[in-house]
């Protein structure tokens, strides 16, 4: 199906059309050498994979006149998106987006992007309208096209006329393909029992292994299958999760989950290794769980993670015991902080996330970073505090401190793009009361 980097973290539209440059000095030097759009675009492209935020910002507004084609526009609107700079970007694209009709690929890509920034002016209906639509058979095709591996969607081809939209689904089997990461899969998830509750007979969920176990005893109403699972011919319909968003998600402002939307397995056995780190810390102080950084490539990179160093004056004031949660290989200099600050690491034994929902549920609250275990806390109600990029994923909507889609979530955003001191001030405060 297709794969994790598909489409909704944004595809860039105009990578047939320009040169990719290898790394920053080449783009600057480049740039020097010939200015025009061509350099320009790939300069702040590169500016931004190299997390300056400032001087990408100043270099994109220096071209938004300047770019005169259509596809150079809405390329240049996309890295504005991506800087959060919003207003502009939609001015942008709402310019461009009518020209390029004639260009399947570009306009759907261009109206998906002009759809991410309106959800982040916190223009729901607006977003709904111009997405909606993109999820129909009618599109299926291109997007299946642009999300396929070396643009081969021969694997989707015989089941385009499957693809659920606004179909009855009463009576059918219904297969949820994988679409997004681990956290897009536990946010929509809320969307099965919709299904259900519309007379689904069947329904086939495409899950992660790292998540499996945790889904297989979810409560949801799903049969389990991987990326292997031969089915498709014997569905009736095929969809996506953010294709259910669009389907059931009307309103921006439905009422959170009033209890926790996924089950836990009762006689579950954590690792004892696990077990007896958490025993160690049983002393009546508050246990707060830590992720400061992603493993995966989305647009919001590399501002959507941190650097552990800028919670070090959290984690010296807080009078709270700390667990890491953070997977993946930690640099020396981590490793280091965490002994400083004698935070706990529990991601050595963490076999899955059916392991990390049943630690969260003996920790007090978890500060986290836009990433899985962020959603897996606020799918299961647990007190979660989200640290948000001034550029971050468009579900956050414009909120500044609530979002509706999880009652036990609070959202702390920058006020400056890489800059984390104030997320980190405001919730030292917080902590501190």
């Amino acid at each position: 199906m297709l794969p994790p980097e598909a489409l909704y973290l944004s595809i860039e539209f105009a990578q047939a059309h320009m040169t990719s440059l290898n790394d920053l000095t080449t783009a600057y030097t480049l740039y020097q050498q010939e200015t025009n759009i061509r350099t320009a675009l790939d300069l702040i492209r590169q500016l931004h994979l190299a997390g300056k935020a400032e001087d990408a910002i100043s270099l994109a507004l220096k071209w938004s006149d300047k770019a005169k084609e259509p596809i150079e526009r809405a390329q240049l609107a996309y890295y504005m998106s991506c800087l959060g700079m919003l207003a502009p970007a939609e001015a942008m694209l709402e310019e461009v987006l009518p020209q390029i009709e004639s260009d399947d690929e570009t306009y759907y890509q261009i109206r998906q992007e002009l759809a991410i920034v309106k959800y982040c002016l916190g223009k729901f209906h607006e977003a709904r309208q111009l997405q909606r639509p993109l999820h129909s058979s009618r599109w299926s095709e291109v997007w299946s096209r642009l999300a396929s591996n070396n643009r081969d969607n021969s694997w989707f081809l015989p089941h385009k006329d499957k693809v659920l939209y606004d179909q009855p689904v009463a009576g059918k089997t219904i297969l949820i393909g994988s679409e997004g990461g681990v956290g897009d899969l536990l946010q929509f998830s809320r969307y099965v029992k919709n299904l259900q509750q519309e007379g689904a007979a069947l329904i086939y969920c495409q899950t992660p292994v790292a998540v499996q176990g945790f889904m297989a005893n979810s409560g949801l109403p799903i049969v389990i299958v991987d990326s292997t699972f031969g089915g498709m011919a014997d569905c009736d319909y095929i969809v996506w999760a953010f294709a259910l968003f669009t389907r059931y998600q009307q309103s921006p402002y439905f009422p959170p989950a009033a209890e926790a939307y996924l089950g836990l397995a009762a006689d579950y056995v954590l690792p004892v290794g696990i077990q007896e780190k958490l025993a160690e810390r049983s002393g009546g102080r508050r246990r707060i769980g830590l992720v400061w950084r992603s493993e995966t490539r989305v647009r919001h990179e590399p501002f959507r993670s941190m650097d552990l160093q800028e919670l070090a004056s959290l984690l010296a004031s807080a009078d709270a015991d700390f667990f890491s949660l953070q997977v993946g290989t930690l640099s020396d200099a981590e490793k280091q902080l965490l002994e400083q600050f004698q935070v706990v690491d529990l991601a050595p034994q963490l076999r899955s996330f059916e392991d990390s929902a049943h630690v969260l549920e003996r920790l007090d609250l978890l500060l986290s970073i836009d990433s899985g275990p962020a959603h897996l806390a606020g799918a299961r109600q647990r007190p979660v505090w989200l640290m948000l990029a001034q550029s971050c994923d468009s579900r956050w909507y414009d909120c500044q401190r609530f979002t509706p889609w999880y009652s036990s979530m609070r959202l702390y955003r920058q006020v400056e793009l890489g800059d984390w001191s104030s997320v980190v001030a405001a919730m030292s405060a917080d902590l501190s009361h």
